[in-house]
Formats: structure tokens, sequence, C-alpha cells
């Protein structure tokens, strides 16, 4: 679909605006009014090309060519400006809270400060020189409504890793743990099913888990968590994370992927132990096969290349990768079934998730723990 320009139009058509330069949550914030995250049972805006087109135009001065982009729970819209330049446009679900919002922004400006080089999209102003513009979606509903540059390239589910791939991204979520290791934000603590350290809260969910063999294995697990697990979490390093470094957010040079060239959606950020975002990244990558821990052993060392793990963490990371596998199948399970007709996309983890955690439970905890730490000591510090 192709957007006429407006000749009165400020900034029309000219090229993006501004980026958004400050770290100061103070600029970026507005009070918070949800104690706990609704996303999860909230559908998404519901914005259509026509409206995105007209949003786009009205409160950034941009237009081009426009295309929706898949979302669980937000309307993205993909523009390309007659200059080539390209955007995204995002219109965020009334359910999240702005506090976190006003973070994720927050946090692209951080990173932008901190480290320059690290591929990651830039929050573009509106024209009132804002981070962020609030629109009316079609059922009445306040959404807020953010420009962000768009990184070109090859997503990764979409691509071949080539042989020192998986080493790459490691070193990319490494670097961007340190960059984030000074960034803090009042909504950090907000609460996100996704985020590990939850784990305990998924229990109601699991009703949702057909089959009743998964659904008792996975009751058996969460046992082990809030016996095993939690009470260890507290004593980890702890910061604000990235918190979903999975094959849909992570841009690739190539189909024959060599090395990730780009770092996509921070709508999951939390303040957890770094080691649940590194279980995170780890959990996408356990494969079929005589060796399924190949690709995150080689994972685990490029990150500790670039940040070294420490012994505890190498002891829990086998049970934090199950823990993200089971976090997808009771999430995606729930909601599934509240969302049949996008069933399809929430559902597009789910067998992966089964067979990583078979994989991890065929093996066990200890001896996988074990390869990992092997493959972090071969590391060669960068």
């Amino acid at each position: 679909m192709l957007i006429n320009s407006h000749p009165a139009a400020a900034r029309l058509s000219g090229g993006l605006p501004p980026f958004v330069a400050t770290t100061d949550p103070a600029r970026t914030a507005e009070a918070g009014t949800i104690a706990e995250s609704a996303l999860l049972s909230v559908a998404p805006p519901g914005i259509s090309l026509e409206e995105g087109a007209r949003i786009a135009e009205r409160v950034f001065g941009i237009a081009g060519e426009m295309r929706m982009l898949s979302s669980e729970r937000d309307s993205n819209f993909h523009i390309r400006l007659a200059g080539g330049e390209q955007a995204l446009l995002k219109i965020t679900n009334a359910a999240e809270d702005r506090a976190v919002t006003a973070m994720q922004t927050a946090a692209l400006a951080h990173l932008a400060a901190v480290d320059p080089a690290l591929p990651v999209q830039r929050v573009c102003e509106t024209r009132a020189g804002r981070p962020w513009e609030i629109v009316t979606g079609p059922s009445g509903q306040a959404h807020v409504a953010r420009l962000l540059t768009f990184i070109d390239g090859t997503m990764l589910h979409a691509a071949s890793p080539g042989p020192d791939l998986h080493r790459g991204i490691g070193a990319l979520l490494a670097r961007l743990t340190k960059a984030l290791r000074g960034f803090f934000h009042p909504a950090a603590g907000h609460v996100l099913q996704w985020d590990i350290k939850h784990a305990g809260r998924l229990r109601p969910m699991l009703a949702s888990v057909e089959d009743g063999a998964l659904r008792l294995r996975l009751t058996a697990l969460l046992d082990r968590f809030d016996a095993e697990i939690a009470p260890r979490l507290p004593h980890l390093r702890t910061q604000i994370v990235h918190n979903d470094f999975n094959p849909h957010n992570l841009v690739v040079n190539a189909m024959e992927a060599t090395r990730p060239t780009g770092i996509i959606d921070f709508g999951d950020m939390v303040h957890t132990p770094i080691l649940c975002d590194l279980a995170i990244a780890c959990s996408y990558h356990v494969t079929d096969g005589a060796e399924p821990l190949r690709r995150v052993a080689d994972l685990v060392a490029g990150y500790s290349g670039v940040l070294p793990l420490e012994e505890e963490e190498f002891a829990l990371l086998p049970d934090l990768i199950r823990l993200r596998h089971i976090t997808t199948l009771a999430i995606t399970a729930w909601r599934a079934r509240r969302y049949p007709e996008n069933a399809a996309y929430i559902l597009r983890n789910a067998a992966a998730s089964l067979r990583g955690l078979d994989a991890v439970d065929r093996i066990g905890p200890d001896r996988t723990a074990q390869a990992l730490r092997a493959a972090a000591l071969s590391a060669k510090p960068e």
C-alpha cells in the first residue's frame, strides 16, 4: 500500500524524524497504573493499515509504502519512505503499563549513548519532539504510538546457521548485557510472566495443556523450581535485561548466516538474574540429533568470552533453560485456548520447546551443566 504525501505536512516523506537522545527516565516517564501486566489476556490494538498510515503522517510526519507485521500483542507496521529509509511504527497494547513502555524507550536511548555501535533500533521523535504519542484504537482504548528505525536483514528463524554463528550470538548477548549494566528505570520491577523467576505463577495455566502426561510432567518440574531453584535465584547477579533473545528477535547477515547483525523487540525487558536472560537465549538452540547441545555450548562459549559465568550460574543454567521451555508451553497453551483465531502464531514455538525440554531431560541437568561449563572454559576472552 502506498500512502500519498501531504504537501503541507512538515517532514512528510523527507526522511526519518530526529532520534530520542536522552537517557533521563523523567523525560520518557509516565505514571503506570497497572500493578501486573494484563498483556497475556488482552487482544492486540487492531489498528488497520489505513489507520496506521494516518498515524504515521499525523504524529511523525512521514509517509511511504506500508505493510502490517505479525505481532502477538501489538500492532506493528513496516514503513519504507520514498528515499529508501525504513521505519517500524509500533502501536502498543493498551494493557501495557506506560511506565514499562517508557523503560523500553529509555533503554534504547541509553544503549545509543553507551555503545553506539550496538545494532539496536533508535527511537524517533514525534512532530512535537516527544518519544511517543497517545492514539485511540478502534475500540476506543488509548495506545502508545512510537516510531523506531528498522533493522533490515534476514531474521535468524528463517536462516541456516553457519559454524561460528552461535558464538557470535552469545557474544552479542553478553555485550548487550554489559551495555545495560548501568541502566535503571523505576518500572524495572514490573511482573512479567515470561520472566523465568516467576515460573511458579504458571500453575493455573497448566490446565490448558491438553496432554495429561505432559501436564503432570510440567507440574513436577514446577515443584522442583519452587523447592530447589527459586530460593537460589536471589543470590545471582541481577540487572535489567532484554529477556527475549530468540530467533524472531535477531537479525543475521545472510540466509547462510555467519554473524548476528541486529537485535529487535525490547518489549519483555525486566530486572532479573542475567542468567535467566542467557537461559532464554540458549533454550531456542537445543537441537535434535546426536549433539543436541552443540549450538547451546557455542552460544555459552561466546557469552563467557565477553562476560564470564560464575560457578552457581553454571549449575543453575540447565534448569533455567528447561523453565523457559515450560513457560512457553504453559503460556502458549493458555493463550491459544483464548484466542483460537491466532493460535497458529501463538503456538509457533511450542513444538520446539517440547523438543528442547525432552533433550535436556534426556541428558540431565548435571551433565548439561558439565558440558556447558567445559565449553565456556575453552572460550577465549574477546
